[in-house]
């Protein structure tokens, strides 16, 4: 009888013990303040990249996902709407950048596209050419557009 005893009551333990630990689905979160990314952990992405389904995002020093403009050490980076980093020819507010499609870093200085060689600056592309750029639609949807001439 104290053999029963003895297991039914490690059995609670252990249960309770389990029960007392926590555990998080690993994620993204919305929250009031905007969107967060949870580790298993609980704890939250601060100040990081987050590399989910194949796709970067970067959350700051408050844990909120960014979008927009993005620097780190010194590298500059676009991320849309949804937090997601892109690569490629892009044309943002009437300007024309390239970010390398595996780093998804902005490119500046001479870049060769197409046969065609553009100097890429921090402020975009400075001469013109046919390119093929992506452009947000303001539902977040993409185009690709065509363009001679940068302006």
């Amino acid at each position: 009888m104290k053999i029963k005893y003895s297991i039914v009551t490690a059995l609670s333990l252990a249960l309770s013990i389990g029960s007392a630990m926590s555990s998080y689905a690993q994620g993204f979160v919305s929250t009031q303040q905007g969107v967060k990314y949870q580790w298993g952990s609980g704890d939250y992405c601060t100040n990081n990249w987050v590399n989910y389904k194949d796709h970067w995002f970067f959350f700051g020093n408050d844990q909120l996902m960014r979008t927009g403009w993005i620097q780190r050490d010194d590298t500059w980076y676009y991320s849309t709407d949804t937090g997601e980093l892109e690569g490629g020819i892009m044309k943002i507010n009437d300007n024309v950048y390239y970010f390398n499609t595996s780093s998804l870093k902005m490119v500046t200085g001479p870049y060769t596209y197409n046969g065609n060689t553009y100097n890429l600056t921090e402020n975009g592309a400075t001469d013109g050419g046919p390119y093929v750029y992506t452009e947000w639609n303001s539902d977040g949807t993409i185009r690709q557009g065509k363009k001679i001439g940068i302006r």
